[in-house]
Parts: C-alpha cells; structure tokens; sequence
C-alpha cells in the first residue's frame, strides 16, 4: 500500500480518522505536524518564532516528501 494522506481543517478530525484508518489497515499512522516537531526539536510555534515561517515550510515540504516516499503509513497533515 502506497501513502495515504489526509487533508482538511484544523480540528476536523483528520488524527482521529487517520489512527483509525491505520490501526484499520495494520499500518503506521503519523501526525506530521508531531513528525515536524521531532524533526526540528521544539514546537510549531516556537520554530516560528526562533526560524520564522519559511523555515517552517521547508521543513514542512521535506517531510512530506519523506511521507511520500515511504508505504504502508497513513499521515494526518497539519491544518
């Protein structure tokens, strides 16, 4: 099974559906915006406050083709 990524809203629900959907499947499940976090070692907020938004869509745009790239996970993107 290839990525499946779900998109919507903040707080439509796209987290609760998504580890259903994985746990559905017998796949990984992966918040992106918990992903870009780990990555950068501190929080949304606080990586745009410190490294300002462009720093945060580079990272974003990198991780999510890291998603892409990988099978049988399901990921909650940010909203």
């Amino acid at each position: 099974m290839k990525t499946i990524f779900l998109v919507g809203y903040m707080g439509c629900g796209k987290s609760s559906l998504g580890r259903a959907l994985a746990e559905q499947l017998g796949c990984e499940f992966i918040d992106l915006d918990n992903y870009i976090e780990q990555q950068a070692q501190q929080t949304i907020p606080s990586l745009f406050e410190t490294r300002g938004e462009e720093a945060f869509r580079l990272l974003e745009r990198s991780c999510l083709a890291e998603m892409a790239g990988r099978q049988n996970v399901v990921v909650a993107t940010g909203g």
